[in-house]
This record gives structure tokens, C-alpha cells and sequence, in this order.
């Protein structure tokens, strides 16, 4: 007779656990990076744990962040859609690119721009002035193969050259690389190395080279700046973990305001957190360079869109580039 109603009780219990068990949202957060100074913002968040204090404000308590450094962004997207990160920066063309392959299915989308940063491809053989002295024996580092940002300005600048029919020109000279991998080809002895489209600091560091010189740059062949990166997540992240979410991209907005307050003190940590031996002066030279700038907007994304579609990299034409962003999106105006 006493069992019956304590079993009834317990089961009403559980019942009652449930929903508030099935909504509970991640207590940890995994953030994917690259190498450089394009990821500031994230050297200042982990340093600084303001991800972990905006996931307390928010009521979540104790939030542990993983952070992982990845070479470029066709690794990541794999990441992504396997569910080991949560959030992952990535260049116009990788978001592009992920956005098309999960429409319909699991819903990736750009939730904030990261910075705006010129991209320099750079030589250090001395019969090549311009484009058109590339031949087959030379080679161009960069992240990732017809898939990073590097590789897509690469095809832009080819067809801007040669015309449509050679979109892929340099594509078989290409060599997926990590910037200091790449840097160090470019400054060390003999190597199959001849060129790199990289980003900063590695671009600028190498230019102190005499022998390294500027062919062409994003800014040149775009005709004016676009967002570097641009963070993206799961739709199925964002409905389940609304409140980590948006801890995350309020603390980006912290480390941004917070960059572009005290760029000297940003210098500083990024060069402690990243092992960089660039001397202080100079990488405050960098990020005081015009065509340089830590934002959350995006921007020049319609550009890139528009030529993947035409050239047959995606296969999935956007209305409008805001397509490629969720409606919160940080940015977007």
C-alpha cells in the first residue's frame, strides 16, 4: 500500500527533472582559431576568460572553454560539421562554402564578422614581377587549396589577369601551408617555396626581406577591404545554447572594444600569448595600418558569394550575402 504511492511520487519526480535536464545548455564552449593576428580577439578572450565571465553573468555559473588552433578553413568546416567546436572563424570563402553544403540539414551561418585585414601575395623569385612571370616551377603557399581566402583571391586575381577560362590558372602551383611554415620556406634556404599569400604578421615580417616583394594584394584585387574571417556556428548550437551564444559573442565584442581602446596593451598580450618575437614597435605599425581593423562588421562577402557562384564553387546562389549570416548576426549594418 506505501510502495504504490512512493513509486507514483518518484515517477512524477523524474517527469517533473526532465524538461529542466533537456533544456540545460553546454557547461563548455569550443572556440577553433588559426595562427596570426587576425585572431586578436580570441588571444584577448582566452587570456582575459571574458567568456567565462559573460557565461556567468548570464546565469550559466562555471563555463570551461576549449580553444584549438587550426590551419585553415576547410579543417575546421570539417570540425564544425562533426560537432567537435562550437564556434569557428573562418575566411569569406570557407563560409561560403559550408553555408551551401548544410542548407537544409544541420544550418551553418556566420553569427559575427572578426576583423578586416589586407591579404599580400608575396614572391622571392626574382623572374617573377608581376602575375604573368609565374611558371610551373614555382609554387604558392597559402592555408588551403581552391578553398581558403588566399586561394580564392588567387583565382580572382587569375581571371582578372587572363580572363574567365583561366579562373584556375594557378591552382596547380598552389601548396596548402600554415603561415609559419610558409614564412619560414620564404626566409630559409633553398625550397620549392617561391611565393605565399599569407596575412599578418607573416606577410610583414617577410617583407623586411629585400628579396620578398609585393605582386598583388585582397585590397587590389577586390577594389577596396573586406572582412578577414568571419565566425560561424551550427543552427543547432544557437537554438539549444541561446545564452552561451550569446555570452560568446558579447565577450567578442568586449575584446574588440577593448583592442581598438589600447592597441599598445593589445600588442603586448598578443605577442606574450602567441610567442611572437616581433619587436613591440613594429607590430603596433601593423595594427595601425589603414587598410587594418578589429570590427565585428562584414563586409565585401556579396564579392566572393557572387564569384563562387558563377565559377561553380558552390552551387547554391545567395538572394542576398545576408543569407550567409543568421538574423542576430553581429555586424550585419
Amino acid at each position: 500500500m506505501i510502495r504504490r504511492p512512493l513509486a507514483a511520487l518518484a515517477a512524477l519526480a523524474a517527469l517533473a527533472l526532465a524538461p529542466s535536464q533537456a533544456c540545460a545548455e553546454a557547461n563548455e564552449l569550443r572556440v577553433a582559431k588559426q595562427f596570426g593576428l587576425g585572431y586578436l580577439q580570441f588571444f584577448v578572450m582566452e587570456n582575459q576568460k571574458l567568456i567565462e565571465a559573460r557565461a556567468k553573468q548570464a546565469g550559466l555559473g562555471d563555463i570551461k572553454v576549449a580553444w584549438s588552433q587550426f590551419r585553415s578553413s576547410d579543417v575546421m568546416n570539417d570540425a564544425l560539421i562533426s560537432g567537435t567546436v562550437d564556434f569557428v572563424c573562418l575566411g569569406i570563402p570557407g563560409i561560403a562554402t559550408i553555408w551551401a553544403k548544410t542548407r537544409g540539414n544541420i544550418d551553418v551561418r556566420g553569427v559575427s564578422g572578426l576583423n578586416q585585414l589586407p591579404l599580400i601575395l608575396l614572391t622571392r623569385n626574382p623572374a617573377v614581377k608581376s602575375l604573368k612571370d609565374f611558371s610551373d616551377k614555382d609554387r604558392i603557399a597559402l592555408p588551403a587549396i581552391k578553398v581558403s581566402m588566399q586561394a580564392m583571391l588567387l583565382q580572382m586575381a587569375a581571371v582578372k589577369e587572363f580572363g574567365d577560362a583561366n579562373v584556375g590558372k594557378f591552382d596547380a602551383l598552389a601548396v596548402s601551408m600554415a603561415h609559419p611554415d610558409a614564412t619560414a620556406a620564404m626566409l630559409g634556404g633553398p625550397s620549392e617555396i617561391s611565393a605565399n599569400f599569407s596575412s599578418a604578421p607573416f606577410q610583414y615580417r617577410q617583407m623586411k626581406n629585400p628579396a620578398i616583394r609585393k605582386l598583388t594584394s585582397s585590397v587590389e584585387i577586390l577594389g577596396g577591404p573586406s572582412s578577414f574571417n568571419i565566425m560561424a556556428a551550427t543552427a543547432k548550437f544557437r537554438a539549444e545554447n541561446p545564452k552561451l551564444y550569446k555570452a560568446f559573442l558579447d565577450a567578442l565584442e568586449d575584446a574588440t572594444k577593448w583592442i581598438n581602446a589600447d592597441k599598445k596593451a593589445a600588442a603586448e598580450l598578443y605577442l606574450r600569448a602567441a610567442n611572437d618575437k616581433t619587436p613591440l614597435d613594429e607590430m603596433l605599425a601593423m595594427m595601425n595600418d589603414k587598410d587594418i581593423a578589429f570590427t565585428t562588421k562584414a563586409q565585401g562577402v556579396a564579392q566572393f558569394v557572387d564569384f563562387m557562384f558563377k565559377t561553380g564553387a558552390i552551387k547554391v546562389k545567395a538572394e542576398k550575402w545576408q543569407d550567409l549570416m543568421f538574423p542576430d548576426a553581429r555586424g550585419l549594418n
